[in-house]
C-alpha cells in the first residue's frame, strides 16, 4: 500500500489555544515588568521565540542585547507557566479529533507543523487527545513559516514525498505560503480562532482553498 499522509497546523487549526496563548504570554510579561496587552491577530503564525523578541520590542526595549536576553527569559517564564491554561481553555476546534480520527482509520499519516515550541505543542496536544505520527515545531528549525523548512521537514521525518499528501490546511497565510513553497498541491485555509482577513489574490497565487472549517473536509472523505 502506497504510504499517504496529511498535514496540519495546529494552533487555530486542530485546536483553539488563542485566549491561553493570550493569557499566559501577559501574566509573563508582567513578571519582567511590562503591562502591555495583546492583540493575538499580529501573534499568529509567528514562531514562539520571534513573538517574545517582537513583544519585548513592543514594550519599549530596542538595545539588541537587552531584548534578546529578555525575550529568551520571557519565553522561558512563558512556557513554564502554561500548560494551566492550556488544560482550562484550549478545545478541540470543530471536527478536529473526528477528522484525524478518520484519517487514522484509513492509514494516512498525520503531520503537524507547527510555530509553538514543542514542549507547548505537546501540551495541547494531550488537552485536545490528537497523537500526530509526526511533530515538527518551532524549536525544531532554524526557519519557521512561512518558510517550507518545517514543512520540507515533516515530510523527511515521514519517508513522504509532496505527491503523497493529500492535503495541508492551516489557518494562517504563514502556513499556506510554507505548504506551498514545498510543492504540496492541494491546501485548505480555515477559518481559526481568530479570523484575520486574508487577501484572495494570494490564496489564487498559492493554490489555496478557503473553507469554513474542518468539517468541510471531513464532508468529502
Amino acid at each position: 500500500m502506497k504510504l499517504k499522509g496529511a498535514v496540519f497546523d495546529l494552533d487555530g487549526t486542530l485546536a483553539s489555544t488563542a485566549k491561553a496563548h493570550k493569557i499566559a504570554w501577559e501574566l509573563s510579561l508582567k513578571q519582567l515588568g511590562f503591562k502591555l496587552k495583546i492583540d493575538m491577530e499580529s501573534l499568529l503564525g509567528k514562531r514562539a521565540m520571534d513573538i517574545a523578541l517582537f513583544l519585548i520590542e513592543k514594550a519599549g526595549i530596542n538595545d539588541i542585547n537587552q531584548k534578546n536576553e529578555l525575550a529568551k527569559r520571557l519565553l522561558e517564564i512563558k512556557s513554564s507557566i502554561f500548560a494551566p491554561y492550556i488544560m482550562k481553555y484550549a478545545e478541540p476546534m470543530p471536527c478536529a479529533v473526528q477528522l484525524i480520527n478518520t484519517l487514522k482509520k484509513n492509514h494516512v499519516k498525520i503531520l503537524i507543523v507547527t510555530s509553538s515550541l514543542k514542549i507547548t505543542a505537546l501540551k495541547v496536544l494531550e488537552k485536545i487527545n490528537i497523537n500526530p505520527d509526526i511533530l515538527i515545531s518551532g524549536d525544531d528549525v532554524i526557519r519557521g513559516k512561512p518558510d517550507p523548512e518545517p514543512t520540507i521537514l515533516a515530510l523527511e521525518k515521514s519517508s513522504l514525498r509532496p505527491e503523497d499528501i493529500i492535503f495541508a490546511v492551516g489557518d494562517t497565510i504563514y502556513d499556506i505560503i510554507s505548504f506551498s513553497e514545498a510543492k504540496i498541491k492541494t491546501i485548505y485555509l480555515t477559518n481559526g480562532d481568530i479570523r484575520v482577513p486574508i487577501d484572495e489574490n494570494l490564496l489564487k497565487k498559492y493554490n489555496a482553498i478557503k473553507i469554513n472549517s474542518l468539517c468541510d473536509i471531513l464532508m468529502k472523505l
